[in-house]
Order: C-alpha cells, then sequence, then structure tokens
C-alpha cells in the first residue's frame, strides 16, 4: 500500500463494543454451559482463552470458497462461506476472526461421502474474534467449516466492504488491510495464514462485478439478479482479498509482460476516458517489474480500480486488482500535469511492485510490514526514474530520507522491525519508518552490495519463498550470499532505532584524513543519547573546482580516520552526495565554508542532497538556524527547479514559534529580499514547455511567499486569480487551483470572512470531488 508525506500514519473508526456477533455475555454463557454440559466441558470451555490479536494455530484454513450478495443500494450483505480447515489435533473449538459481522448458522463438515455435519453455537470472543463450540470434537485431519452470515457496508470509512456514491450511482469496494478482511468474511485473517479463494458474487442485473482473479462464469440468478463466478487464486492472505460492484465502465491497457498479461482501468460510470494515461502507461510499468524480478507476473490479469472519493491511503496491492483514490488514478484533459503523471506512475510502480514483494511472497507477520513496503516504495522510484528519466527522479532521495529522518530522531522513534502484539501497534505501523526509513536503508545497502549482487538477491529470496511467508531475517540471507557483513549491519538499522549524527573534519596537519565521529542524532533540547555504533559504508567526495575524487569505506567505530586518496590537501570535502546513505553528516565549519568552491562538482543532485542535509541538521537542532537559512538564501534563485525548493525549503520549515510576533515583519521582508524574485519567475499559471520540477516549486514556493512573505503582487495576484474563478471556473486551471485558494485564503485579511463563506458555497455547491478537495483544504 503506497502512502503519501501528508498522509503517512493510519487511524482507526473501530469502536470498543459494538460488535454485532450474536452472543455477547461470556459471564453467563459460561456458566449456563457449566450447568448445561457438566463441570468438565465447563472447565474445558474456561481453559480455552479468548485469543488476542494471534489466533492459535491448532486449526489453519487450506482454501475459501465465498458467496456472497451484494446490492450497492442496500446497507447489508449477506454471505455463505466454506472454509477447507486442518486440524492438527482434536479440539472442539474453532477461533475465528469476525467483526460487525452476524452469524446466522455454523457447522463444520468432515470429508467422505457420508459425513455427519457438527452444528456449532457462537461463543463470545472479543470484537474481532469469535469461536465456534461444537458438540463433540473435530477430529484431526481436514475438515470444512460452513457459515451463513450477514455484515454491514460502510459508508463513512473505507475499512472492510464499503459504498460510495458517484453521482447517482452507488459502489461497493473492499479494502482489507491491514486487519479489516474480517468485517467481510469469518476468516483466518493474518498474513502467515495463507490460503486459495474461491469468489462468487450475486449482483443485481446490469451492473458489473471485479475481483482479484478472472471471471470464470456468469448466469442469470433469481429474477433480476446475476451470479459471476471467478476463478480459484493461488494462496493469498485475506488483507489482498478484493471485490467490487456497480456500474463500471472498463478502458482497455492492453497486454504486456512475458505472459502478455491483460490490464483494464476500471472506472464509475462515464468516466472511461479520464483512464487514458493510465491505460497507456502501466503496461511498461509491469514489463520493467518483471524484467527487475527475473519472472513473469504471478496474476492473470492486472486491473486498476478506482475509488469514486478520497481514501488516506494513495493505493492498495490487491492481487490481481489494485484500488485508488479517483484522483491518482483519473485526470480529465484540463486535470492532466505533470504532478498527475508523476503520481501515477511511481504510485503504480510501488503497487506492481508489491505483486512480487508482498502478494506472492508475504511477510510472516505484521513486525515486517517494512519489508514489504520499504522495498516496494524502493523499486517503485527505481521503476520511476528508468522509464521517465527526464523527471531526474533519483534526486528526491533526500526528501524520502528526510521524511523519515523527522521521526527517526526522536526519542520515541520506534525501530523499523517492531515487535507487533496488539492491534494499535499494527495500524501504526504504516507510518515514515516503515516506508521511508526502510527505503532509505535498502538504498544504502544496495549501493554496499553492488545493483546486481542486491537484485540476485532479492531474486533469490522470491524464489526460496514463492507463494509463502518469510521474514526480515530470511530477506538478509538471500541478500548476505553475496557479502555476510551485511548481514550484521542491515539488521542494526532496523532493529533499533535513530540515525547516526556523523561528523566530519578534514585534518591535514600531516597527511589528508577525513577524522569522522558518530552518534544518534538527537532532537532539539535533549542531550546526546548513548548508542552502540552502527555499522555502514560512507562515501566522501572531495576535490577541486571542477571536479571531485569518490572515496568510500565501512565505519565500524563511534570514531574512526581515514586516510585519502590523495596527497595535497582537498579544497572541499562532502559525505553522503546524492543521499545514497541512511546517515546524517555534519560537516566542520571549515568545510561549510568552503562549500562554494564544490557546487560546480556538485552539480543539481548532489547540491539539492547537500541543502537538504543541512535543513534536516537545523530542525534537529544540530546546526543553528542562522547558518542553515543564510545557506538556503545563497541558493534561493537557483535556475533549477531542485535546488531552490530545497532551499526554500529551509525557509518554509521553520517553526512559526521562532519568529516572534515583534519579528514577523522583517522575517517578511527577509523572505521577500531571498524568495520573492525565484517565485515571481515561476509565476502562479503553468508555462508550456516549463521543467517537469516546475509544478511542484510553483506549488510550494508562491503560497510560502505569499503568506509568510506578504508579497503584495503575488497576494494581489492570487486573490485576483481566485475572484475570477469564482466567476468563471476555467479561469485557472485545476493544477494550481490548491495553491492559489490557499494563498488567498492566508491573506484575505479583513475580507477572510466574506471569502470563507463564499469557499464553503462553492465547496457545497461543486459535483467535482477534486475541486471540493481543493476548496476544503484551502479553508
Amino acid at each position: 500500500m503506497n502512502l503519501q508525506p501528508a498522509s503517512c500514519t493510519r487511524t482507526s473508526t473501530r469502536t470498543a463494543g459494538r460488535t454485532r456477533v450474536l452472543v455477547r455475555c461470556t459471564i453467563l454463557v459460561a456458566w449456563a454451559l457449566h450447568f448445561a454440559l457438566g463441570a468438565a466441558q465447563a472447565q474445558t470451555l474456561v481453559q480455552d482463552e479468548v485469543p488476542g490479536l494471534r489466533l492459535p494455530r491448532n486449526v489453519v484454513p487450506l482454501s475459501y470458497e465465498a458467496q456472497l450478495t451484494i446490492d450497492p443500494k442496500a446497507e447489508t450483505f449477506s454471505g455463505a462461506l466454506a472454509i477447507k480447515v486442518r486440524v492438527d489435533k482434536p479440539t472442539d473449538l474453532v477461533w475465528l476472526n469476525a467483526a460487525k459481522l452476524t452469524i446466522e448458522e455454523a457447522r463444520a463438515v468432515l470429508p467422505g461421502p457420508n459425513a455427519e455435519g457438527f452444528a456449532a453455537t457462537v461463543v463470545p470472543g472479543n470484537d474481532s474474534v469469535i469461536g465456534l463450540k461444537f458438540a463433540q470434537p473435530l477430529p484431526a485431519g481436514e475438515a470444512t467449516l460452513r457459515i451463513r452470515y450477514t455484515g454491514t457496508f460502510q459508508s463513512t470509512s473505507v475499512n472492510g466492504a464499503f459504498k460510495q456514491k458517484d453521482r447517482d450511482d452507488w459502489y461497493i469496494f473492499t479494502h482489507f488491510e491491514p486487519l479489516d478482511a474480517r468485517r467481510a468474511f469469518p476468516s483466518f485473517d493474518e498474513p502467515a495464514l495463507k490460503a486459495s479463494w474461491k469468489l462468487t458474487l450475486r449482483i443485481p442485473e446490469g451492473l458489473r462485478a471485479f475481483a482479484n482473479m478472472p471471471v470464470e462464469s456468469e448466469r442469470g440468478s433469481a429474477p433480476g439478479w446475476r451470479e459471476i463466478s471467478f476463478l480459484r487464486s493461488p494462496p493469498l492472505p485475506t488483507y489482498l482479498i478484493a471485490f467490487a460492484v456497480g456500474s463500471f465502465d472498463v478502458r482497455d491497457g492492453g497486454t504486456a509482460g512475458m505472459n502478455r498479461t491483460p490490464i483494464s482501468v476500471i472506472t464509475p460510470k462515464g468516466r472511461a476516458a479520464e483512464a487514458a494515461y493510465a491505460a497507456a502507461n502501466t503496461g511498461a510499468i509491469l514489463a520493467a517489474a518483471e524484467k527487475y524480478f527475473g519472472r513473469p507476473y504471478p496474476f492473470p490479469k492486472l486491473d486498476l480500480i478506482a475509488f469514486p472519493q478520497s481514501t488516506f491511503f494513495g493505493a492498495m496491492e490487491n492481487a490481481g486488482l489494485i484500488t485508488y483514490g479517483a484522483r491518482g488514478l483519473l485526470a480529465r484533459p484540463d486535470e492532466m500535469s505533470t504532478t498527475f503523471e508523476q503520481w501515477f506512475i511511481a504510485v503504480t510502480a510501488h503497487e506492481i511492485a508489491h505483486m512480487w514483494f508482498g502478494d506472492l511472497v508475504t511477510m510472516a507477520w505484521w513486525d515486517d510490514l517494512w519489508l514489504n513496503e520499504s522495498f516496494a516504495s524502493w523499486l517503485g522510484d527505481r521503476i520511476t526514474a528508468e522509464l521517465k528519466p527526464a523527471w531526474r527522479w533519483s534526486a528526491r532521495l533526500a526528501d524520502t530520507r528526510s521524511w523519515a529522518i523527522a521521526t527517526d530522531r526522536l526519542t520515541s522513534a520506534r525501530q523499523v522491525r517492531q515487535p507487533v502484539t496488539e492491534v494499535n501497534e499494527v495500524r501504526a505501523a504504516f507510518d515514515s519508518i516503515t516506508y521511508s526509513k526502510g527505503q532509505s536503508v535498502l538504498t544504502m545497502f544496495e549501493d554496499w552490495l553492488g545493483p546486481e549482487n542486491f537484485r540476485d538477491g532479492v531474486r533469490r529470496y522470491l524464489a526460496q519463498h514463492e507463494w509463502g511467508n518469510a521474514t526480515a531475517d530470511d530477506f538478509f540471507v538471500a541478500l548476505g550470499s553475496a557479502d555476510p557483513a551485511l548481514i550484521p549491519a542491515f539488521r542494526g538499522f532496523v532493529d533499533r532505532p535513530g540515525i547516526p549524527l556523523l561528523d566530519v573534519v578534514l585534518n591535514c596537519s600531516a597527511a589528508p584524513t577525513i577524522e569522522l565521529s558518530q552518534q544518534r542524532l538527537a532532537p532539539v533540547g535533549v542531550a546526546p543519547m548513548a548508542a552502540e555504533p552502527w555499522v555502514f559504508p560512507v562515501c566522501f567526495e572531495y576535490g577541486g573546482a571542477q571536479k571531485g575524487i569518490r572515496q568510500c569505506a565501512l565505519v565500524r567505530d563511534a570514531m574512526q580516520s581515514i586516510p585519502l586518496k590523495v596527497n595535497a590537501c582537498p579544497q572541499w570535502v562532502v559525505a553522503n552526495r546524492d543521499s545514497v546513505g541512511y546517515y546524517l553528516p555534519r560537516l566542520s565549519p571549515a568545510l561549510y565554508a568552503a562549500l562554494p568552491k564544490a557546487e560546480r562538482a556538485l552539480g543539481t543532485k548532489g547540491m539539492a542532497s547537500l541543502i537538504a542535509d543541512t535543513n534536516t541538521l537545523a530542525r534537529a537542532g544540530a546546526l543553528g538556524y542562522v547558518d542553515a537559512l543564510t545557506f538556503g538564501a545563497r541558493h534561493a534563485g537557483a535556475n533549477e527547479p531542485r535546488i531552490a525548493l530545497a532551499a526554500l525549503a529551509i525557509a518554509a520549515d521553520l517553526p512559526a514559534e521562532f519568529v516572534a510576533p515583534v519579528n514577523a515583519a522583517n522575517f517578511a521582508a527577509w523572505v521577500r529580499k531571498h524568495y520573492s524574485a525565484r517565485a515571481k519567475s515561476v509565476g502562479w499559471l503553468p508555462r508550456k514547455g516549463e521543467p517537469t520540477d516546475m509544478p511542484e516549486l510553483r506549488n510550494a514556493a508562491l503560497p510560502f511567499v505569499a503568506d509568510r512573505g506578504r508579497d503584495p503582487k503575488l497576494v494581489n495576484e492570487a486573490q485576483s486569480l481566485t475572484a475570477r474563478w469564482r466567476k468563471r471556473r476555467n479561469a485557472m486551471p485545476p493544477t494550481v487551483r490548491r495553491s492559489v485558494l490557499t494563498a488567498a485564503a492566508r491573506t484575505a485579511n479583513h475580507n477572510a470572512p466574506m471569502l470563507f463563506d463564499a469557499l464553503l458555497a462553492v465547496a457545497r455547491a461543486s459535483s467535482d470531488r477534486n475541486e471540493q478537495e481543493d476548496v476544503l483544504m484551502a479553508l
């Protein structure tokens, strides 16, 4: 699943005590069984403690067969489920995950032509667990659990099976990661309990249905209904099962890859034209992923489907059926922009990478969620850079690392591979540590091993665990075949929190030497935190005005000296050029003063990375903000958008409380002095043929300079554009709408109440969900 920086962390809407499982009172049932069945049986039940987050392993699933009746206009659905299980030892109690489901009937059937069924009684568990209690024990071996039940569609969240409306039509979708398959099916809802699925959907005539696998058959059912049966899936965890029902249109995306996999983009009715970019570009992403993994895409089809309304995530890697919020998948011609294209390519590459890393091979438990998500982010960015070289995507490595450091520098930071024993720990794992720190660490160790050795280790890992489960240790072992020293070093970054702060000093009193010292980066006001030294590769670049020399070494100790491979003292030194390593270098004052001599040699990517590191050091209190702001201001007018963006971020990220009210006017004047000229040169409206990074700079720089800099020209332009847009919606393109409206709202002054009311009226009246979202974000 893909999460963007503004929404890296998940929350749950589940409320304790709202489960609809029929039997509710544990104490009364236990006493009733005690007297009705006898003390011995009651004692057995008492000893069967209700599972917590994980189910017992005495009964495990082998396959599922589900038949669901779904009407998008209805509030509820019904299901009939057959779960073939393996019983490892005789038991009269089977625990399942179920949440907000009403169990109408449950029984177990043993194999054989004359096998009798065992009726089950539902016993209480908790808000996501139920027990099936049998009058006599199920014998060891195989059995089939047959369950009839009903459930309720969510309408205010996207957890489980939920409904959304687009224009006049209702649609049903699912989102099960991490713990919400249990809202649609009584099931063994854990990633390690993979099993094959056969799904049949009974839906109203005239609607269409999609699921993980292709349609196997379709036939009429009762009057007004059709029954659609899908092929049986390979082994999958419950969180990757998905289906959708509604008045969909389909845009053909052709075929791609080694097996000529068919690709489709599925849209709400009447919106297939908005899927043109997705349909034209998905095949190349799939082929690039196959090339890296050296094996075919593992499913018989690839569908991309749009939720009409926004979601709290970018997309979800359901096997063969990737789901998106519509804004990430669909765009009208007037909404097309480089920003949309970049979003689609990067997010889709992330989700397609999951088809191998997560779907084909699944983490054994949620403590290794990072392995799925970090790798998908890492390969997704790699594929994006490969397919779209003009975007210079690899220059964003510094942004990814900075996002992780913002959390990892805190004393409360968690480790990447965090033990997970409670529900809130599962949901909390979807954060910048899982995604961005994990991705940054993978980048560092790929650089250590070399791209080919790293890729071969990835392929080895997939071959050893296909259609099964694996752990981080399995991944480390597969990579460590090329260099066993990698394994403990890698563990040092995923099994403990924090990031190394690496002080860098050039010593030329004798032969040129780099003096290094490492400690854990601490937040502002916190004393240095004691930590065992990390083991990691460090690369330096040093030299004269025109070009630099690259030299790498393995850092093992708290303090270490690295002799340079030159006789003369270099004019400048930088560490971690391009942000490949997951550590934060802090240059000595003398090396900072020498940086102007390095600018030509470092180029765009190197300078953007260096400025981003300066910002990160200042935010952590490891570098004075005056020094950081001065350094950023020197590059505020850079012609290269990525350098200008990095320089802008130092000023934009300065906490508002650092500027006392008495100094607000002085700070605004300082912003105008250094940043207004570049912002005005970009302008509010896009220009034909502008660099691909320019929209990002525009949407960051202009609202900032208008708001914090109070630049009168930019303020007047934002107010004027907003007034024209209120009268005529095509007065500005949708690609800048949010930025312009945000700037206008923040600088409205005495007109703020009137503008607020006017924009709120637009949001309420608009039928364009993207427009609604932009207006509400501006408010």
